[in-house]
């Protein structure tokens, strides 16, 4: 009988978007790793780093410019999640996937930022946060090429040393100590360089007060998920964040040929370790701040995803259009050929295949607002399950 295991990754805005467009690797071209090292100048060099998440039954790899879901070579969206060292095959239910967006000045040129198959370096997007003019350099690049992730277990252990009194510094777990949140004060401490300038937003976190609009962990601060309508007080089993921007020190967009936005963008990578459905999600959100002069008009966002469920040869894609999902599944009941084998030696999901869905989860908001407002799908009261069934 065939098995199938739903799992979902949801993407959160800020800005208007569009339907993702499905993408594979052309033929013939090649996913090598960049071999160009990073040069202290003014212009930037491209991302490299990569982390994994995977608090729960996934295992995504995330990428700083612009890409994720797999390392350069191959997809690693690896659902279910096995131990590497365990000798077990791991499967993946995705290749790649990146964003690409694009408006239109007041003169209404076309500016364009968009991510392929990083096969060269050829980019459109770099690593690090923009200047209030939407400038950087190379040194900024350098040390935001990096990911910064906390977990449940840190927050909890940082109330815990809040509500019996500690407030030594050196007992803050590095999670919370080092997480990026405007003003906080030991972000240097742990990673040796500053935070951009004090009125930047940056990651999300619960301010507890009594000093407010800068974080602050002796205070009781502690980082969150800023989702609209969703109590601001809540956090997820896993948090993963980093930054990125297409002006990249003012290098021309080598792979659209495209104007820069001058656009920073924000990511919130996050999964919950539940025994329901959310076991199988993970989640990102987008934060895009336009640090252009001019504003951007008729701004689109989209994310194209290249599904590979285990095997490449035998998918099918669909789009459930009252619920806003793209979906992929496999075409017979043996994911393969069928003795369960790929041609292209991947390996596959055998006759236990998953559907794979991808949501826009939340619609754009244009603009900033608090995120005090509790609803339906912030039902949970544990700090740990913010969005509900």
């Amino acid at each position: 009988m065939k098995t199938l295991i739903r799992i979902t990754l949801a993407i959160l805005l800020l800005l208007a978007a569009c339907e993702p467009a499905d993408a594979r690797e052309p033929d013939g071209l090649k996913a090598v790793k960049p071999t160009k090292a990073a040069q202290y100048r003014d212009v930037c060099a491209s991302s490299r780093s990569a982390i994994d998440q995977s608090v729960n039954n996934v295992r995504a790899r995330l990428r700083g410019g612009g890409d994720c879901w797999w390392d350069l070579n191959g997809g690693n969206y690896i659902v279910p999640k096995v131990d590497p060292d365990s000798g077990l095959p791991e499967v993946s239910s995705l290749f790649a996937g990146a964003i690409w967006l694009g408006g239109l000045d007041p003169g209404n040129n076309l500016k364009l930022a968009c991510q392929t198959y990083r096969s060269d370096d050829r980019n459109d997007f770099w690593p690090g946060p923009l200047s209030l003019n939407g400038i950087t350099d190379a040194v900024t690049c350098v040390n935001w090429d990096r990911h910064f992730r906390v977990t449940s277990e840190e927050i909890r252990k940082h109330l815990a040393n809040i509500a019996a009194g500690n407030l030594n510094p050196d007992d803050i777990p590095k999670g919370v100590k080092g997480w990026p949140a405007r003003g906080n004060e030991y972000f240097y401490q742990t990673w040796g360089f500053e935070l951009p300038f004090t009125g930047q937003a940056l990651a999300g976190f619960y301010d507890h007060g009594p000093t407010f609009g800068t974080y602050d962990p002796l205070e009781g601060d502690y980082p969150a998920i800023e989702i609209r309508g969703c109590a601001i007080d809540r956090y997820p089993d896993e948090m993963i964040f980093w930054i990125f921007n297409d002006h990249g020190g003012g290098q021309p967009h080598a792979r659209t040929q495209g104007r820069a936005i001058q656009m920073e963008v924000q990511v919130q990578a996050f999964g919950f370790a539940t025994s329901d459905e959310l076991h199988d999600m993970t989640f990102q959100r987008y934060k895009l701040i336009n640090r252009a002069t001019d504003r951007i008009d008729s701004t689109f966002f989209a994310m194209w995803i290249d599904p590979d469920l285990g095997c490449d040869e035998d998918d099918y894609i669909g789009c459930d259009t009252t619920r806003s999902l793209m979906y992929v599944y496999n075409q017979d009941e043996v994911d393969g050929n069928p003795d369960a084998t790929c041609p292209s030696g991947a390996p596959t999901y055998g006759n236990k295949i998953p559907v794979l869905g991808v949501d826009y989860f939340r619609g754009p908001f244009a603009g900033f607002r608090p995120f005090y407002t509790s609803s339906r799908r912030c039902k949970r009261t544990d700090h740990r399950h913010p969005l509900g069934a």
